[in-house]
């Protein structure tokens, strides 16, 4: 994996490119964006909570490829196209105890069941506590997203109970910094 292609600043890191065997993590083109819209308005009650307002969304997205206040959005890219969209983010409401990160993450149809979807989460989750001092990543998923939940046992992480948030029940999983370390370790060659 490639490190990071930016800086370290007082808000956050910039610039984040992370590479993996056939995925790059990169910030989104300026005109991915209105794909990356038009993909939540259609999105399934499974894929997202609620539509987010596109003013800010968008906005949002013109910002992607840079860590800041815990927010980091990041095309998933397989040769040069976008199939798909992973996300730190801070849930509204529910503020993230320091060192926590959020993911999201949303492949494109087409994209779906070739482990893509694992391979992001694997890269994001490595970089995370890599180069952003993360100390836990966690995430949440409809108890039906089968798929989801077993690219997160896949990639490590653990079930950690659940929780109810707007309006509907979700699954949480999660990594921490020594679960990591010790599936690394257990990864590493000739160890």
């Amino acid at each position: 994996m490639d490190p990071q292609d930016g800086h370290d600043t007082i808000t956050g890191i910039g610039n984040v490119r992370i590479r993996g065997s056939r995925l790059l993590l990169r910030a989104l083109r300026p005109d991915e964006i209105d794909d990356e819209w038009r993909a939540m308005v259609t999105a399934g009650p499974m894929a997202i909570a609620e539509l987010p307002d596109e003013t800010i969304f968008k906005a949002r997205l013109q910002r992607s490829g840079h860590l800041e206040d815990g927010w980091l959005d990041l095309a998933i890219d397989l040769e040069g196209v976008s199939i798909g969209r992973i996300q730190t983010f801070v849930p509204p409401g529910r503020p993230l105890p320091p060192g926590t990160f959020e993911v999201g993450i949303g492949l494109q149809e087409g994209a779906r069941g070739k482990s893509y979807g694992r391979e992001a989460l694997a890269l994001l989750t490595d970089w995370l506590f890599e180069h952003a001092a993360a100390e836990a990543v966690a995430a949440a998923t409809d108890p039906a997203n089968v798929a989801m939940r077993t690219v997160f046992q896949r990639v490590g992480w653990r079930l950690a109970g659940s929780l109810t948030e707007f309006g509907r029940e979700w699954v949480t999983y999660r990594i921490t910094r020594p679960e990591w370390a010790a599936r690394r370790q257990r990864k590493a060659p000739g160890s």
